[in-house]
């Protein structure tokens, strides 16, 4: 019998490739990587875009004629398309399992401690079952790892993605022993790059190194993340799950321009529509914020011309989440900051000091809330969630927003705006 508590991670393989493949079936089979912002570096990878060496984050335009010579497919970034199908795994997920903490759009633990009456055999029939349904239900194929802890669970889904089945246990002493002692310290979730290099200067170059070695070295190298790391390690649970998502304190919402910046119209259009989003955000996850920041930069890469970055930050009189005093108010720290003679690459706003819309402290000289603005508001999100993103949108965006990012190679968003449905022709 598992010991308890008994965590599971389901990671959904290739995340953003397997979403294009989905709508493309034409995709199975061939190197596929998608692309960053403005079609810069490459951030996902198929299978076989992997077997040709692709590294991940690598410029495209390093890669492209190699990419071309294969036969490979590059696309765009499709996050509308990536974060729909991400809530349409989780929502197959939970309703399969009590307790679920999202970690990421492509990754989420489930407590299965109230599946241990089921055995390790039940438990990986179960997990099978699970991913089974998922696959079914949304097209995206995962892998689940299984163990006592969520590092362990970590461990176990690298052998998960690598097995026929795409689900793995390490319940078992012997097993978690064997697996432990050929896993290179790097590839522990939390150790990076450069805590590897310490590690290993100390002998530490494997997870079974790490989970033997004495506490006070660990606790002086890492501190006391790195001492609840050896003790997942152990299988005693130090990382328990978080079925609700701690409280956001800080949202950033930026873009790289798909073309250099010169004027201050066209900086004022893109910081409305960087104001704009962050205020969607913040009304979709019941938040208000009282404090703004704006920032601006010019290209570093290009070293040849004229440098410039700036930013300012204000607090606001009363906090809010309405489109229309972030617009105003990030327009008027925008027009502080922007310098003529530069060409821009990039801009965005910040907001902090976050707050739930039913814990907002009112100064006593405060102006009253608006409920018109309010109201505004509610209609224009119902209306954008109901024909896609952007359908209402505030004149002071700019109606053709030629300083948009890059995305010649987007596929349609085929579920989340009606006019990219895709359309099925029978003969």
């Amino acid at each position: 019998m598992p010991s308890a508590p008994c965590i599971a991670l389901v990671d959904c393989n290739s995340f953003y490739v397997s979403c294009e493949r989905v709508f493309n079936p034409n995709l199975a089979g061939k190197p596929v990587v998608v692309l960053s912002n403005n079609d810069g570096c490459i951030v996902a990878r198929s299978p076989e875009a992997k077997a040709l060496g692709i590294p991940m984050g690598s410029p495209y335009h390093k890669h492209k004629a190699t990419l071309q010579n294969a036969g490979a497919i590059a696309l765009s970034s499709n996050y509308e398309l990536y974060g729909d199908m991400s809530h349409r795994v989780y929502d197959v997920l939970f309703a399969s399992v009590p307790e679920v903490e999202i970690y990421s759009i492509d990754e989420c633990f489930l407590d299965l401690t109230g599946f241990a009456h089921l055995g390790t055999d039940g438990l990986m029939e179960f997990c099978a079952n699970l991913r089974e349904k998922v696959l079914r239900w949304t097209g995206i194929p995962t892998g689940i790892g299984i163990a006592s802890t969520k590092v362990l669970s970590k461990v176990a889904n690298q052998v998960a993605k690598k097995s026929v089945g795409g689900v793995a246990e390490l319940l078992t002493d012997e097993l978690r022993d064997r697996l432990l002692a050929n896993l290179a310290i790097e590839d522990i979730w939390g150790i990076n790059r450069r805590l590897g290099v310490r590690l290993r200067s100390h002998g530490i170059a494997t997870a079974a190194n790490l989970r033997d070695a004495p506490e006070a070295l660990i606790k002086q190298i890492m501190g006391i993340v790195g001492v609840r790391i050896m003790y997942e390690l152990r299988g005693l649970s130090c990382l328990p799950l978080e079925a609700i998502a701690p409280s956001q304190k800080h949202m950033i919402c930026s873009r790289s321009f798909g073309q250099p910046i010169t004027t201050m119209a066209q900086m004022h259009e893109s910081i409305s529509h960087h104001a704009a989003r962050a205020a969607a955000k913040l009304r979709h996850r019941k938040l208000r914020t009282s404090v703004l920041g704006v920032f601006l930069t010019t290209n570093r890469f290009q070293p040849n011309d004229p440098q410039y970055s700036n930013s300012v930050t204000i607090s606001l009189p009363t906090a809010t989440n309405s489109s229309q005093v972030l617009i105003r108010y990030a327009k008027f720290c925008m027009t502080s900051i922007f310098r003529d003679g530069f060409s821009y690459k990039k801009c965005g706003v910040s907001l902090n000091d976050l707050s739930s819309v039913d814990a907002v402290q009112l100064d006593f000289l405060a102006p009253a809330v608006d409920r018109h603005d309010e109201k505004l508001m509610e209609v224009m999100d119902s209306l954008n969630k109901r024909y896609g993103s952007g359908t209402i949108r505030f004149a002071s965006e700019g109606m053709k927003q030629d300083w948009k990012m890059r995305s010649d190679m987007r596929s349609p968003r085929y579920t989340t705006r009606w006019d990219e449905l895709l359309v099925v022709k029978a003969n």
